[in-house]
């Protein structure tokens, strides 16, 4: 395993932690966190050759999706709520 890959990672996923923490809109906020969550798959599927870890990343990739798809959702409904 590469271990400058996963250094990558983990920088990457602690940059858009913080980006995450100074977001002030709603898009902003969904951007960070979008980023935020691809990066942690991508280090939930380090170890390409375990099963287990192909499993896993398949796994977080569509339950990710699906809560992406709701978040959105429900962040239009407040958009538009307060006008």
């Amino acid at each position: 395993m590469a271990i400058a890959k996963f250094l990558l990672f983990i920088l990457t996923t602690t940059l858009e932690g913080m980006f995450l923490c100074s977001a002030n809109e709603l898009i902003t906020i969904f951007v960070a966190l979008e980023c935020f969550s691809l990066c942690s798959y991508l280090l939930s599927g380090y170890t390409k050759k375990d099963v287990r870890s192909n499993e896993a990343i398949l796994k977080y990739l569509l339950m990710g999706e699906a809560s992406s798809s709701i978040q959105v959702h429900g962040l239009s409904w407040l958009y538009g709520s307060s006008g």
